[in-house]
């Protein structure tokens, strides 16, 4: 098999069924060139005939992520700082995990994003159960850091202030908040009990993004960042517009969904532009 490098496909995983998207970054201009929807055997097949850098979504209740300080005039060999930070923090075999290792908007702070090597397995497992060909994915990432990384790369972004970010793709809805060009927390919740279909369950919801959001513009303050929250974006599907515009009246900010940059969209894609939002988390694992 002839590796394209130039292609990467991001994986992510909604129940049964793989949300997939293709992407080339051939003179380091992005350009998104399909988005599909597989049944797990489906993205088997699909994945056979792949030819480029393959990414996986991790479920956000499935990673610990962790924040890293470092001491201010460290430069050099900052990751390796990190890591070792990290594993003294860590309670069980440190070789037992995978950890990445994410800048934050400021020098000294880094967060990182742990995961056990045995649940990684599995997840590959899950779309490609398949042995022997030599596939293997190039990484993973968890579902509210791509769907950060997503936005950044392929959105476009009115504001300089901050921004949260839901996807409600599956039970757990994953968030991200980003400030400018920057991701500065990731978040989630587990939104399985409630019933979408009912209005009183859409204000738990609310209440329940608010409280987030709250907590998060707290911590931010506690670094010194002391701003509020321009709009809410959201995505993934299974918001109806009334429901959105429900939310977003409890919540007392502008809400919309994501604007694409249709520069980076490929031909084909342009005729599927509005199903876009669902893809954004598969979107953001294709970013290096």
């Amino acid at each position: 098999m002839v590796n394209h490098p130039s292609i990467r496909t991001g994986i992510d995983i909604i129940g049964t069924d793989c949300l997939s998207a293709r992407v080339s970054t051939v003179d380091s201009a992005p350009k998104i060139l399909s988005v599909a929807r597989f049944a797990g055997t489906e993205m088997t097949h699909a994945l056979q005939s792949e030819t480029g850098a393959v990414v996986l979504s991790i479920p956000d209740e499935s990673v610990i992520f962790k924040n890293v300080s470092l001491p201010q005039n460290s430069t050099d060999h900052r990751e390796k700082l990190a890591q070792f930070e990290l594993k003294r923090m860590l309670l069980e075999k440190p070789e037992e995990f995978c950890c990445d290792i994410i800048q934050t908007d400021q020098p000294a702070r880094l967060l990182a994003i742990v995961a056990r090597k045995e649940q990684l397995e599995q997840i590959w497992k899950s779309v490609y159960p398949a042995e022997g060909n030599g596939i293997h994915p190039e990484g993973f990432l968890a579902r509210s850091i791509a769907l950060g990384r997503g936005f950044l790369q392929f959105c476009t972004n009115d504001t300089d202030r901050l921004v949260c970010l839901a996807d409600f793709a599956c039970d757990r809805v994953s968030l991200c908040f980003v400030l400018g060009k920057s991701i500065m927390a990731p978040a989630s919740f587990d939104r399985s009990q409630y019933d979408l279909e009912s209005d009183l369950s859409l204000a738990r919801i609310a209440a329940e993004l608010k409280t987030i959001i709250n907590f998060k513009l707290s911590e931010l303050a506690d670094r010194g960042i002391n701003i509020t929250l321009a709009k809410l974006i959201i995505c993934g599907g299974q918001l109806s517009e009334l429901k959105k515009l429900m939310v977003a009246s409890r919540l007392k900010v502008p809400t919309e969904e994501p604007f694409f940059n249709r520069d980076m969209l490929d031909s084909p894609v342009i005729e599927s532009e509005s199903s876009l939002p669902n893809y954004l988390v598969s979107l953001g694992l294709t970013v290096e």
